[in-house]
């Protein structure tokens, strides 16, 4: 009967370090989980300034562009709108 009831206490004492074990890795992996999700907030922010940076950069290269070639961006802004205009006519025969 002694051996039963000692390795009674020995199951449950390895049933509290389970436990205790169990508790210390839960924790850790919640701080895991919100370190993790702090980086992925982290990581988009930095996607979306990387896209707005590569824009801002796309316009400053198109602005040169139109320096180099001598127009305006008034003038610039007029020939996209006469361009636009003529794909419109394109589009309304191609609809007849």
């Amino acid at each position: 009967m002694d051996h039963l009831s000692e390795r009674l206490k020995n199951l449950l004492n390895q049933v509290e370090k389970l436990n205790l074990t169990f508790d210390e890795l839960k924790g850790k992996n919640d701080d895991l989980e919100l370190n993790n999700k702090n980086l992925r907030d982290t990581l988009s922010l930095k996607e979306e300034k990387i896209k707005a940076l590569k824009e801002e950069r796309e316009l400053i290269i198109n602005a040169k562009s139109l320096t180099d070639v001598g127009m305006s961006s008034k003038e610039a802004r007029h020939k996209i709108n006469e361009l636009i205009r003529g794909i419109d006519k394109c589009i309304a025969q191609l609809n007849l």
